[in-house]
């Protein structure tokens, strides 16, 4: 039980230095997730790079891509088409995470982050977004990415997820 509460309090104080050192960039993974979110990471850094490719190398073949609307609705978006229309995309497309939070498990990862996403440097919306993620053959891949934007002002809600 004392390992336990010494390694959340760990991963705690890990992921606030973490913060408290990346003002103003994206933040980065920490050792203590770093395997788990590099994929995470990956697919922003892809985003940013309009590249296919590295794109779809992030998520497993039968991955699952959502978004929940503010009606309720589930859409359904196909990860190929997805990671071409990025590729085919020309504006600077760039998501910031703000608090990330990850759980593990032997194979399985949940991986929960609030998110601000920036197109030509402008903010565009926010949100949060929900990773499932699963190790095969000793890699991190995405399984699964639900994500529902933020009604109402983005500016709090950066504001409010920001680990001082």
């Amino acid at each position: 039980m004392k390992t336990m509460l010494f390694q959340t309090l760990l991963v705690v104080m890990l992921s606030c230095l973490s913060h408290l050192t990346q003002a103003h960039e994206l933040q980065q993974p920490t050792q203590v997730d770093n395997a788990v979110t590099v994929p995470i990471y990956q697919l922003f850094d892809a985003m940013r790079e309009h590249d296919q490719h590295k794109l779809l190398a992030q998520f497993t073949k039968q991955a699952l891509l959502q978004r929940i609307t503010h009606t309720g609705e589930v859409i359904n978006t196909d990860v190929k088409q997805f990671a071409l229309s990025i590729s085919k995309n020309s504006a600077t497309l760039d998501e910031h995470l703000l608090a990330v939070t990850t759980q593990q498990q032997d194979e399985l990862a949940s991986v929960w982050t609030p998110f601000a996403f920036y197109l030509n440097d402008k903010l565009s919306h926010c949100g949060t977004n929900s990773f499932q993620l699963v190790q095969i053959n000793g890699a991190w891949k995405i399984q699964y990415l639900i994500d529902v934007t933020y009604a109402g002002d983005c500016q709090a809600f950066v504001a409010k997820h920001k680990i001082q």
